[in-house]
């Protein structure tokens, strides 16, 4: 992937590779204050990237260790607990200063550059305050989890916890230190008294009236939630802003809730998948693996009618079931097939528009985060997610290319010549390797051979082999800064489930799953009704959160419901994340669509006319998904009997 400031729109700030900006210190402007925190922000980097490498190390003494000497490590839980907290609190305020979260900022972006600037000073502000909020709620939460210890290691289980309290004072360091470095003191003061106003009366507000009632105190946390989102605040610290607000208001538990809740988001040990999954990914992107891959699709379809477009959504197939990252999928083939794209003349509009409904496409291909995560908060096997998801792709993969061909044959675009045998055997050769990576992915979790983290950490391993011993493309200094970009992406996206695990448990005890499940019933019993519903819903919220926090919250809150429905679990699990992959590369405000613009160099107006049919086609494949079960159920079915 390239550096953030080559893909990325300047209205919008997007999970990217990131380069300098992820590996080095980030910070505009200097102050007292940079040294100290270069240093500090520097110091907890190392830290992450020693934590990584030692968790990958006790996971492949774990394999061993169960495969030879027929034992397992008992403490290896505790350590990936410790490891989890860690690069989630830690990684997550890290990746907020290195400006890897996500943002929403279409509604600014017309603003005023004075406007923008208090809000960005407001946003910094909010940050500053929920963070130090949080760590207030977390000297509470301390003091209850010293009570307790580990069950192997005899850790006081204040160390678990330890991390999310070093977070939040962290991002209240780097909060400050963007007030005091970015942005002139007089409109800080200005900005920050408003805000401060603010908490005054709100707290005033309460006194008179003590709690409120929870509908009033919902309407709050959402209003504010929403409103932080639309004008730019990173969506974990909103959701966090939200949470918070709703406990003080209602009173239905005391804030130490916000702190719990948060830190038990990370609880689920699958989620040690997604940084390895990352690690993997980075690993064989920069190591040259993505090119073998798109280089192999060329020589199989780049001769058919409208050949290239056919290729970029065979490539984005293919390399889904190595990066696991969608924006990851749209960097490594853009920016391998844009120039030949052009060449070939190809509009870049309507190369973007092919790049960003491909990735769209390819959300249940494993090992998607997606899938990860929403193993993580609903009980369905990651296992049967991973098998599940390849027959809908294939799917929706086919209309695409079809409607490649139509579009092509319309255009009278002309074809490339066929590659020889001898040219497809060499590709193939080449490309052998990385695909057996993802097939050893699924087999494995699917056969329970290994577990989804061991799985993880072997693909890491098999990475690092591939472009370090075979092809001999990545340096002891590349493998560092691979390191510590992972730890800075695996820790704001683990930063982000913890919030809205946080966010959800806040909803559910507001109440919404009932509302939202009488509304759905009010509106309709149809069990028709409810699917197109969802959908819709999902492409909407999909499109507003990124995707991943959509997910944990609503995804806990749709599958009991389309349970009543007589809804298969994994069926509906294909249809939550199409949808929601949809929303992600949606114009106007998908983050996916922004970054598919960027990479291809074409104009947003133009892609979003471009994207039109391939939206429909998108729809129509998700449709197809939701109304025929069998192209979920088929493979695990399979699998299953055998």
């Amino acid at each position: 992937m390239h550096e953030q400031s080559d893909l990325m729109p300047p209205h919008r700030t997007v999970v990217s590779d990131a380069g300098h900006d992820a590996v080095g210190a980030s910070s505009a402007g200097t102050s007292f204050l940079s040294p100290f925190v270069n240093g500090i922000d520097k110091s907890f980097r190392a830290i992450l990237v020693v934590s990584l490498v030692t968790e990958l190390l006790i996971i492949v003494s774990e394999i061993g260790s169960r495969l030879f000497l027929k034992e397992s490590i008992l403490w290896s839980d505790e350590a990936a607990k410790m490891f989890l907290s860690l690069i989630s609190f830690v990684g997550g305020p890290l990746a907020y200063r290195a400006r890897l979260h996500t943002t929403v900022e279409a509604l600014t972006a017309k603003l005023s550059e004075q406007s923008r600037k208090r809000i960005a000073i407001g946003i910094d502000a909010l940050i500053l305050l929920t963070s130090a909020i949080v760590a207030w709620a977390c000297v509470d939460f301390l003091a209850i989890s010293s009570l307790s210890e580990t069950p192997i290691l005899q850790l006081n289980s204040a160390w678990l916890v330890a991390p999310l309290m070093v977070g939040m004072v962290l991002s209240v360091i780097f909060a400050l230190e963007r007030l005091v470095t970015m942005y002139p003191w007089r409109e800080c003061v200005g900005v920050v008294a408003v805000i401060a106003g603010s908490v005054v009366a709100l707290y005033a507000l309460r006194s008179s009236s003590p709690v409120f009632s929870g509908g009033s105190a919902l309407a709050i946390m959402l209003g504010v939630f929403l409103g932080a989102v639309l004008i730019g605040v990173p969506v974990a610290f909103a959701m966090l802003l939200g949470s918070v607000l709703y406990l003080f208001f209602s009173g239905s538990a005391p804030l130490v809730a916000v702190a719990q809740n948060t830190f038990d988001g990370t609880g689920n040990f699958v989620l040690l998948t997604l940084p390895f999954f990352i690690w993997a990914g980075l690993v064989m992107e920069k190591g040259g693996i993505s090119l073998r891959l798109v280089r192999f699709a060329m020589s199989l379809v780049g001769h058919l009618r409208g050949g290239l477009l056919q290729v970029v959504v065979l490539s984005i197939y293919m390399v889904s079931g190595i990066s696991g990252s969608k924006i990851a999928d749209v960097v490594a083939v853009g920016s391998v097939l844009r120039r030949e794209l052009k060449n070939q003349g190809y509009s870049s509009e309507r190369a973007a528009a092919v790049l960003a409904s491909s990735a769209a496409m390819s959300e249940t291909i494993p090992p998607s985060i997606a899938m990860l995560v929403l193993g993580s908060v609903a009980p369905i096997s990651v296992g049967t997610l991973f098998v599940a998801g390849l027959v809908p792709a294939a799917a929706i993969a086919s209309i695409l290319i079809a409607l490649n061909y139509v579009l092509s044959l319309r255009a009278k675009q002309k074809t490339s010549a066929r590659t020889s045998l001898a040219e497809r055997w060499t590709s193939f050769r080449s490309a052998i390797l990385p695909l057996v990576m993802p097939v050893l992915m699924v087999v494995g979790i699917r056969f329970g051979l290994a577990t989804p983290t061991e799985i993880s950490a072997i693909a890491v391993v098999y990475g690092i082999g591939l472009s370090v011993v075979s092809y001999r493309t990545l340096s002891v200094r590349s493998l560092v800064n691979i390191a510590t970009e992972c730890c800075l992406m695996g820790g704001m996206v683990l930063f982000i489930i913890a919030a809205a695990f946080s966010f959800g448990w806040t909803l559910t005890a507001a109440g919404v799953p009932t509302q939202l499940g009488m509304l759905l019933h009010g509106m309709s019993n149809s069990r028709i009704f409810f699917i197109i519903a969802s959908i819709v819903l999902l492409v909407v919220v999909g499109s507003l959160l990124e995707g991943l926090p959509a997910l944990i919250i609503l995804a806990p809150l749709l599958i009991p419901i389309a349970a009543q429905y007589g809804i298969n679990a994994v069926h509906y699990s294909m249809i939550i994340i199409l949808a929601m992959g949809v929303g992600i590369f949606m114009p106007p405000i998908g983050i996916g669509f922004y970054v598919s613009c960027a990479v291809s160099e074409s104009r947003l107006e133009g892609t979003a006319r471009a994207m039109l049919p391939y939206l429909v086609a998108l729809v129509a494949g998700i449709l197809l998904v939701a109304f025929l079960p069998s192209l979920t159920l088929f493979l695990p079915r399979v699998f299953a009997g055998h």
